[in-house]
């Protein structure tokens, strides 16, 4: 037997074994690709629950965030979720090149109950993050992942709303993470780029359809990005400025 065949058997064995123990003992918090999560608590779903804990959890970003990122990045994440990905980068980058944007209120103590177990610190920012200032509707849903300005549905809130190029302008990103439930689109088609060298982000083709993506796509390649096509997973992509 090749060592890389043991290896996998073994991580095979590690999961099922895993997969029973959540059966029976589920705990506070769980770790998450070195993150600690909470994994009992009511914004939390059962199905996110037992992601967080088998190391499911966003793992399509997360692959793609510890390949690329760098001690010297400074980190945009708009749409925060949980803090997960935020608390990540900041203890590879350090919290004071972090700076995390969520427009749902209701994930704000959340996040913050994430960054103090995982002991960092990151910039949150409670706004929708679009052109101009002023406010937003912005629906919730059941499953806090869903919530969005671009899908319908929902309990419908007023949320703040930013500006974003006055934000890009003011923390000088050089790495973007974006995972806005469909207003990705919106989001990269009047962005300042200048600064940033990667890009991170999930797309919602089930909200904008093939041809709004290819667009965004289209233009970010204008804007000087390149797609990483060792790095595509599913429906998340990572675009860098070539050297």
């Amino acid at each position: 037997m090749y060592y890389g065949d043991e290896m996998r058997r073994k991580g095979r064995t590690a999961r099922k074994l895993k997969k029973l123990a959540w059966r029976f003992s589920q705990p506070e918090w769980a770790d998450n690709h070195g993150v600690m999560l909470p994994v009992k608590h009511a914004l939390v779903s059962p199905g996110i629950a037992r992601e967080i804990y088998l190391g499911d959890y966003e793992a399509k970003e997360i692959e793609i965030i510890s390949r690329r990122l760098a001690a010297d990045d400074v980190v945009f994440e708009a749409g925060a979720g949980l803090g997960f990905l935020s608390a990540y980068c900041a203890k590879r980058t350090g919290s004071e090149r972090v700076f995390a944007y969520e427009a749902n209120p209701e994930l704000l103590p959340l996040i913050r109950a994430t960054h103090a177990r995982n002991q960092v610190a990151p910039t949150l920012i409670n706004a929708l993050l679009a052109k101009g200032e002023g406010e937003r509707e912005f629906h919730l849903e059941a499953e806090f992942w869903a919530s969005s300005a671009h899908r319908g549905g929902g309990r419908s809130i007023t949320v703040r709303q930013l500006d974003l190029n006055a934000e890009l302008a003011r923390v000088k990103p050089s790495f973007l993470i974006v995972d806005i439930e469909g207003g990705e689109a919106e989001f990269f088609a009047g962005a300042e780029l200048s600064t940033v060298r990667k890009i991170c982000v999930e797309t919602h083709a089930d909200v904008l359809g093939d041809r709004v993506l290819s667009e965004m796509f289209a233009g970010l390649v204008a804007k000087g990005f390149a797609l990483d096509f060792s790095l595509i997973r599913k429906n998340v992509f990572f675009f860098h400025r070539p050297a």
